[in-house]
């Protein structure tokens, strides 16, 4: 048990971030910042070894940034949460202390309220294909999804999303069960974060949402403390809780993605070719990180089935039971759409319905 911890510490950069701090993730070069007119600190949580299977794109994005702006701008990048967690380092982009961090959205909805709407069950239709294409559409940029962060300081940068993908409901092996509908929950505890939608996602089923720190995961699957999640394949993985599963099911209710945000006052006091430099470079790296993430979790799914995982991808009329069940249309949803907006809820739907 020792050596578990030992080994997922390396992964999670908690007790590493002082080292890391030393050695930042992306190599800088000391000429080319002294050369660069303007400068970008980005911060983000993910350690070298998370990186590999939860693609953020940040390095390529470095590369191409740096490239476009011709050496004028330089990306100064900080991984695994050198620069504090995923809840210290939006304020830290707010004060100005620095320009811009990656936070995975559902962690955005402290900031941003408007988030809890993407974290609907069923929203896109269980699509991930849907779910890419409301990210590209010009309607994001154009909605409380961009204008209400700018009320608060952030500007949202379209194309760094680094999305992982649709969640999966995975099961210990412990409990030794494969889920396909949702009474097959019944007896079953789901970790849930602490987003009070996923609570009331698992609320819907006979299963029993305990919320337990992400931190604190193995151990409660180990323990018998919780018997399942719902979590991209990709952070399964970067974290080694794949190592206490039995099964694994493509339940596709809600998306894994993420939001990268700069300091809006200093994105719009730079020069217009350098903020197209920046939003040419993200449009670029959203399509690097599309094809990676896509290899990976290929890779991640041929290693799962290989350590003995049952993989169940629900039929047509499975994932129509689910969605009756859990999806955002039923009324126990309505206190939460009014409360996160309804407008923007309605604006989605729609936007959904012509993108799928």
């Amino acid at each position: 048990m020792k050596t578990d911890r030992k080994r997922r510490s390396l992964v999670l950069g908690g007790a590493a971030a002082a080292s890391l701090a030393t050695l930042p993730f992306v190599p800088r070069s000391a000429k080319a910042k002294s050369r660069a007119e303007f400068k970008m600190m980005l911060g983000y949580s993910f350690s070298p070894a998370a990186e590999k299977v939860m693609i953020t794109a940040i390095p390529k994005f470095k590369e191409l940034a740096e490239k476009h702006s011709k050496g004028r701008l330089f990306v100064d990048v900080y991984g695994g949460g050198v620069l504090g967690d995923q809840n210290v380092m939006p304020q830290k982009v707010q004060q100005g202390v620095i320009q811009a961090t990656q936070i995975s959205m559902q962690n955005f909805t402290q900031f941003s309220p408007s988030y809890n709407v993407l974290d609907f069950p069923y929203l896109f239709n269980g699509s991930p294909k849907t779910f890419e294409r409301f990210l590209e559409d010009p309607f994001f940029m154009h909605s409380a999804l961009a204008r209400e962060p700018e009320s608060k300081g952030f500007r949202v940068l379209p194309g760094m999303w680094a999305n992982l993908g649709m969640r999966a409901l995975c099961v210990s092996r412990k409990k030794d069960l494969a889920v396909h509908l949702p009474s097959d929950l019944k007896g079953v505890k789901v970790r849930v974060t602490a987003s009070k939608v996923e609570q009331q996602a698992f609320a819907l089923t006979p299963g029993s949402p305990v919320s337990i720190n992400w931190g604190e995961t193995y151990q409660a699957l180990q323990q018998g403390a919780c018997d399942a999640l719902n979590v991209a394949i990709g952070a399964l993985t970067a974290f080694k809780i794949n190592e206490t599963l039995g099964s694994c099911t493509f339940i596709d209710m809600s998306p894994n993605a993420h939001v990268t945000i700069l300091n809006k006052a200093w994105y719009d006091g730079l020069p217009a070719d350098i903020r197209r430099a920046i939003d040419r470079a993200a449009l670029e790296a959203w399509e690097y990180q599309k094809a990676e993430q896509k290899k990976v979790n290929d890779q991640i799914s041929a290693q799962w089935k290989s350590q003995g995982i049952k993989f169940v991808h629900n039929t047509p009329q499975e994932r129509k039971t689910w969605i009756e069940a859990v999806g955002h249309q039923r009324p126990e949803w309505n206190q939460w759409k009014d409360r996160y907006g309804r407008d923007l809820y309605n604006q989605i739907v729609k936007v959904v319905e012509k993108l799928s």
